[in-house]
């Protein structure tokens, strides 16, 4: 049903440009999403406030580079599923590099 969303309009062709904004940009994403493991290790308290701002204009910006090829609905899911998935991982990831340093 979401593939539904994120067809090419009619009249547009879907260029592997366009593939490899959608599959880089969520790529991204899960990457920064699993940043506190990697702060963990640096010995210092993971930070919100940097991923947070990362992923919202990784976000936002790959929906402007797609907004002609594809519907609005289905670049606010677009949007919107980035900004879910990357607080899911990186509350998952905050989770278990808490349990690993030992402060749960």
């Amino acid at each position: 049903m979401a593939n539904a969303f994120l067809t090419a309009r009619p009249g547009y062709s879907t260029a592997p440009a366009d593939t490899a904004v959608i599959g880089f940009s969520w790529l991204l994403v899960m990457a920064i999403g699993l940043s506190p493991v990697l702060e963990a290790s640096l010995d210092r308290s993971p930070s919100v406030t940097m991923p947070m701002a990362i992923v919202f204009f990784l976000a936002v910006g790959s929906g402007v580079l797609l907004r002609r090829r594809y519907t609005w609905f289905g670049l606010v899911l677009h949007i919107y599923g980035q900004i879910a998935i990357w607080l899911s991982l990186f509350v998952l990831s905050l989770a278990i590099a808490a349990i690993v340093i030992g402060k749960v």
